[in-house]
């Protein structure tokens, strides 16, 4: 895999660097309110090879989900924990290609996995 770019984007989940995928930056960005979660969804389809949105239970609005419909790159959503019962975080998995739920303490070893077949 030549250098990809991967932004990790949530309200409470950071991805550390693997060895396995040394030619991959991954930027963690932490956002605390829906306008820095909007901001930083366009900010980052910029120039990223995969955007990964992770949990944002308490974080989300329309105007994101028009974003995310905007959107012109690889964009995966992982919630680390079942997301059935919340509707606002249904919503935006039924806008990504790529929807990854409920792996808890294995949440990371499965997202680089996921990595690696999304932008080989």
């Amino acid at each position: 895999m030549k250098n990809k770019t991967v932004h990790v984007i949530s309200d409470s989940f950071s991805l550390n660097k693997n060895k396995e995928f040394s030619n991959l930056n991954i930027i963690n960005i932490l956002v605390r309110d829906n306008n820095g979660l909007s901001e930083e969804i366009l900010e980052a389809s910029k120039d990223t090879d995969l955007i990964i949105l992770v949990n944002l239970i308490n974080i989300f609005d329309e105007n994101i989900m028009n974003n995310i419909k905007k959107l012109n790159c690889n964009l995966l959503y992982c919630s680390e924990h079942n997301f059935e019962k919340e509707n606002k975080v249904n919503a935006i998995a039924t806008l990504t290609p790529y929807v990854i739920q409920g792996f808890k303490s294995e949440t990371r070893n499965v997202l680089y996995e996921a990595i690696k077949e999304i932008i080989k």
